[in-house]
């Protein structure tokens, strides 16, 4: 069983699994909000704009700029497969979390949206993501986002108290991006994501 450092609460792991197999089995439990098509997490927006911590981006033709995310997205995916091949699971986990992110922003950017950097900006990409396409998007639910996210942290910042990542974490984290970069591309690609 792998042992996922970086989702231990006060350096405890969850008991019975690892975070992310524990964060997959509760967002199984906990049915995401109906997606309301783009206006669906409109307070989550809303109150993020209003922090700038979003900001609205104003361009005529977002789907040029979409198809590059979605392009780096998915060589990333390659980049993440091949470090799991050379056994560098934290390098998997790592680049698997970008493409997840990269995925999530794909998804605003469409919607003429985009985390304004700095300080707490992937955490501003999580709850917009999150608010808007949890419930057609089963990969993007706070606990798995979270969780995700914990865990490139971890990965990317050493820490030798805390647990290297392994296969079954790299498995986990390229196979829970590869379904996101595919279920937000389908919808973008279905023009089904208006801008906000």
């Amino acid at each position: 069983m792998g042992a996922l450092g970086s989702c231990r609460s006060a350096g405890r792991r969850w008991p019975g699994s690892d975070c992310c197999g524990r964060a997959s089995r509760i967002a199984s439990l906990v049915r995401p909000s109906i997606w309301l098509g783009s206006r669906g997490g409109t307070n989550t927006i809303e109150f993020l704009v209003g922090r700038n911590k979003l900001e609205r981006i104003s361009t005529d033709d977002l789907g040029p700029a979409t198809a590059v995310l979605v392009q780096r997205a998915t060589k990333r995916l390659e980049t993440a497969k091949g470090a799991l091949a050379a056994e560098d699971f934290d390098g998997a986990f790592t680049n698997a979390y970008d493409v997840y992110r990269m995925a999530g922003e794909a998804l605003l950017l469409v919607q003429g949206l985009r985390a304004t950097g700095g300080d707490g900006s992937h955490v501003t990409v999580e709850d917009a993501v999150c608010a808007q396409f949890g419930g057609v998007v089963e990969d993007f639910n706070k606990a798995i986002y979270e969780c995700f996210r914990q865990g490139r942290h971890a990965a990317q910042y050493f820490d030798p108290s805390k647990a290297e990542k392994t296969r079954p974490d790299a498995g986990w984290a390229l196979s829970t991006a590869d379904r996101a970069l595919s279920r937000s591309t389908a919808l973008i690609d279905g023009g089904t994501v208006e801008p906000y």
